[in-house]
């Protein structure tokens, strides 16, 4: 099992592998610090479980860039100190915080490099970055004639 360091600045790397991509809402959060609250039907509504058993909630999003599989949520309040970010021997990737309100854990995919797994936090924003193989094989692309009638 590998533990990786959450650090709370941004991860900057030039290496030809870097998994750094551009996203178009990457720095939303940055320029928008404050949490924006939505209007929610049923957020007044006890919940019954949520004094028995607390969680936090939170969304993760993964996506796969052609270097790297990426990990991204938002825990807003926490910082990188807070939340654990681990790969065990089986591939699988856990994100949890220390508390233990949250914990999801992710099958990775055979061509994920689990020795080269970085994670940032910026404004409660989690981003982990697991390199991935590159593939020297050519991709089969063809051209698809499109029919019909206009």
């Amino acid at each position: 099992m590998s533990i990786v360091p959450v650090s709370d600045q941004g991860i900057i790397s030039n290496t030809p592998l870097s998994s750094e991509v551009w996203g178009p809402f990457q720095n939303f959060l940055e320029e928008f610090p404050l949490s924006i609250d939505l209007w929610g039907p049923f957020s007044d509504f006890p919940s019954l479980s949520r004094g028995i058993f607390p969680t936090r909630q939170a969304q993760i999003n993964w996506s796969e860039t052609p270097r790297a599989h990426v990990f991204k949520a938002y825990f807003p309040g926490l910082t990188g100190d807070q939340m654990i970010v681990f790969v065990d021997e089986d591939r699988m990737l856990q994100i949890s915080t220390d508390d233990g309100k949250f914990t999801s854990r992710y099958k990775l995919p055979d061509n994920a490099i689990t020795d080269q797994v970085k994670a940032s936090m910026n404004y409660g924003l989690l981003t982990v970055t697991v390199s991935k193989e590159m593939s020297l094989q050519p991709q089969n692309v063809r051209v698809v004639e499109i029919t019909g009638s206009d």
